[in-house]
């Protein structure tokens, strides 16, 4: 029997990429990404829309102090997530509260506004919470256009009230003054061009007066004579060294600093911040829409509607003198950026990534409101940029696998979906009109979650799943099949299985996207004449399973029995080549990610754990091997009679993380083996199990076994290398650990004791994973 695997599309894309510049396209990441994390492949949060209170407008703006995420926007209601508009409304007036956890509106916050509010920050130390926007009343109290909450209490400050004539659109705040900008034109008498600074404890009007400039008009491609030099956004870098503004200015203090520019948080003046020297995103046409930051990097995204601008994605900026670190060159407006675990997740509706390596124009056009990208730097932008090439060649991120489906809204008439994106570490939220989030009604509001936290259901999709089957020669069946795609998947499983059996024939891992559906073809063998009938299904690392139709075929030429079933390894690795810094690659199930180089060897007979030390510890996993019905087994042997508490070696299956069925094989000083079924969830081990095998101690052939989700059957059985598996289990338990309900990767590990007198190597060999009940060709 043989696999091929032909890219859908693959040659004209790989060919347009060519051309436009870029090198090879980049690593993409999902939830599980198959090769490990890495920076340039982070692990995301997951696809699936958590429920989350709903509002009856749009939200333009949200901040996250601890567990509470405050919404700005223009809405008069809130209601339940599952509600229908109009039923179960609390009444909440621009600004609300909820609880990250949950999803729940914390109804202990219930402040007034009398008009919109367009932005929302935090002080640093989350005590105070600033809003900002067109209203002029709040809780019933004057408040031109900016106003303090009280965290702690929900009240409303009393000494803190500036009176900002003009539009409000940004906010950032240090412990002692609070920046605002917008198109704001005086605070009280007191004129202001877009930009004020307040104190903190009162209110009252700092000399900070920086002078945002317009810029020519010629580049409006509409004609449009109009400019601007409006704020859109700041914030404050460094722990408050530097303020960085944002918006439709050409120049600041007089110096050109085209959209974005940085700041002197005292004096005003204008410091070096270089990106801006290669966007042209200014006036009434365009701008640098947003900005976010961690204190040393600097997030921000850009629009362009027959402007000048040459910037519609994203960049991320270095807040010490603006180097760039990368452009998401994406062609389509980008209203918010938020950086978590490695990626940044972002509002937008891009409609053309092909120009860093990701989708391509579609036709009819396709546009996603909601992407990631990886926060390290990967390819370089190509040359298919906006208006100029200041970009071109540029660092570039990498487009994550994350693909959730927001529908646009009807709010502002501007048919957006997201307008903000933000979170903490375990949580990301997004913030806008949408009405609905993979097809269920949420509306404005809406959370993710890290794998660790979320329910993983989004799986891969049932009706791209469409099997053929064909005869290329007698007693022989070609099936074939499109890949199906996972919205925060790149690499599913797929199993081909005969005659309706529920043993696999074959499998094998396959990446894909929603735009690059590569065709895997299986060719079955030794087949029996007559009719035969052929199931693929896919499984995600999370165990969500789709199958497809049945194809059937009736085959000549053949035998007139019917061939046994095969046995297709998951993962299988005899290492037999030789490596002196990790495992290298199996010779099935990928790569090994490893714990150390350093610890990690291959002799060319065995895979190598060394163990210098007492206390010492070494690990290798084949993060590709993802299963959920899974035996591991594998032939384990010390170097070194094991002293002190002996040498510990663990067998993880469903492995994610630091979460994963563990069998423990601790290698005694009296010749016995000590065999622990366990499990392990975000690296606590609860004991389902164990016994002592003596005369073991020479060297054992180890095997785990996880079969079932909601309810998972384990067995555990152990024997001499050379000797023959025991008819009977040695271990057996049930476990209904929602974490572990779910596909994982395989494993192998090893510590030696603290109280060991000396060092010692793990041996390993013959590493097998496959279906429970199966085992390897050889035996």
């Amino acid at each position: 029997m043989t696999t091929s695997t032909v890219r859908r599309s693959v040659a004209p894309l790989v060919l347009a990429l060519l051309l436009l510049g870029l090198a090879t396209a980049p690593a993409r990441a999902d939830t599980a990404p198959a090769g490990g994390a890495t920076a340039a492949a982070p692990v995301t949060v997951s696809a699936d829309p958590l429920p989350t209170v709903q509002i009856n407008g749009v939200a333009w703006s949200q901040v996250v102090v601890g567990t509470t995420v405050y919404v700005a926007g223009k809405f008069t209601r809130a209601r339940p997530a599952g509600a229908a508009p109009g039923t179960q409304e609390t009444v909440r007036n621009n600004l609300l509260a909820y609880d990250i956890r949950t999803g729940q509106l914390i109804t202990s916050f219930a402040p007034d506004l009398n008009a919109q509010a367009l932005v929302v920050t935090a002080s640093p130390d989350g005590s105070r919470l600033y809003v900002g926007g067109d209203f002029t009343v709040a809780n019933g109290q004057s408040r031109l256009r900016v106003a303090a909450y009280d965290t702690a209490t929900g009240a409303l400050v009393s000494g803190f009230a500036p009176a900002v004539y003009g539009q409000v659109r940004a906010l950032a705040a240090t412990a002692t003054t609070v920046y605002a900008g917008g198109s704001v034109s005086s605070v009280g008498s007191v004129g202001r061009n877009r930009l004020a600074a307040f104190t903190a404890s009162t209110g009252a009007l700092l000399p900070w007066a920086p002078q945002p400039g317009v810029g020519s008009t010629s580049g409006n491609r509409d004609g449009s004579t109009v400019t601007s030099n409006a704020v859109l956004a700041l914030v404050v870098t460094g722990g408050g060294s530097q303020v960085v503004a944002a918006g439709r200015f050409d120049s600041l203090n007089g110096t050109k600093s085209t959209g974005v520019g940085a700041l002197d948080p005292v004096s005003g003046a204008t410091r070096s911040f270089a990106v801006n020297r290669l966007i042209t995103n200014q006036g009434v046409n365009s701008a640098v829409w947003s900005l976010s930051t961690d204190g040393t990097t600097v997030w921000g995204s850009g629009y362009d509607y027959y402007g000048p601008g040459n910037l519609e994605g994203a960049f991320a900026a270095r807040a010490d003198g603006g180097g760039v670190v990368w452009i998401d060159d994406c062609h389509g407006d980008t209203y918010s950026t938020f950086a978590q675990g490695g990626a940044v997740y972002v509002a937008t509706h891009a409609h053309d990534c092909g120009n860093i390596g990701g989708y391509p124009e579609q036709n009819p056009r396709v546009n996603l409101f909601g992407l990631a990208f990886s926060q390290a730097p990967v390819g370089t932008v190509g040359t298919a940029t906006l208006r100029n090439r200041n970009f071109t060649g540029q660092p570039a991120p990498a487009l994550q696998t994350w693909f959730p489906t927001f529908s646009s809204g009807t709010v502002t008439g501007q048919y957006q979906a997201g307008w903000n994106v933000t979170g903490n570490a375990q949580y990301v939220v997004y913030g806008g009109e949408f009405p609905r989030v993979n097809g269920t009604a949420q509306q404005g509001l809406v959370r993710f979650a890290v794998p660790a936290s979320a329910p993983n259901r989004v799986g891969p999709v049932a009706a791209q799943l469409t099997p053929s089957v064909s005869q290329p020669s007698g007693g022989a069946a070609r099936v074939s099949w499109p890949a199906t795609t996972d919205q925060d998947n790149g690499t599913l499983v797929y199993r081909v299985f005969r005659d309706g059996g529920s043993t696999p024939v074959h499998q094998v891992p396959v990446s894909s996207t929603w735009w690059n559906r590569p065709t895997t073809t299986f060719t079955d063998t030794g087949l029996a004449n007559g009719q035969h009938s052929y199931r693929v299904s896919a499984t995600d690392p999370f165990g969500n399973v789709v199958t497809s139709a049945p194809v059937t075929i009736t085959t000549t030429g053949g035998t007139t029995t019917p061939p046994p079933p095969t046995t297709t390894a998951l993962a299988q690795d005899s290492f037999t080549r030789t490596s002196t810094a990790g495992w290298g690659t199996a010779d099935v199930g990928g790569t090994w990610t490893v714990s150390s180089t350093a610890t990690t060897s291959v002799d060319g007979q065995r895979g190598v754990l060394s163990l210098p030390a007492p206390g010492r510890s070494a690990a290798a996993t084949l993060e590709s091997a993802q299963g959920t019905d899974v035996a591991l087994q594998a032939a384990l042997s010390v170097s070194a009679t094991p002293t002190g508490g002996g040498t510990y070696v663990y067998l993880d299956a469903r492995r994610s993380g630091s979460t994963a069925y563990r069998l423990t094989a601790r290698f005694q000083a009296d010749g016995s083996v000590q065999l622990v079924l366990a499990r392990r969830v975000a690296g606590a081990d609860t004991v389902l199990g164990s016994t002592v095998l003596p005369g073991l101690g020479a060297g054992a052939v180890v095997r785990l076994e996880a079969r079932g989700t909601g309810t998972t059957t384990l067995r555990v059985s152990a024997w001499a290398r050379g000797g023959t598996a025991p008819a009977t289990p040695q271990l057996t338990a049930t476990d209904s650990q929602a974490e572990l309900q779910r596909a994982g990767a395989v494993g192998v590990a090893a510590y030696l004791s603290g109280s060991a007198s000396t060092g010692t190597q793990v041996l390993v060999d013959d590493v097998w994973a496959g279906a429970p009940g199966t085992g390897p060709a050889a035996g």
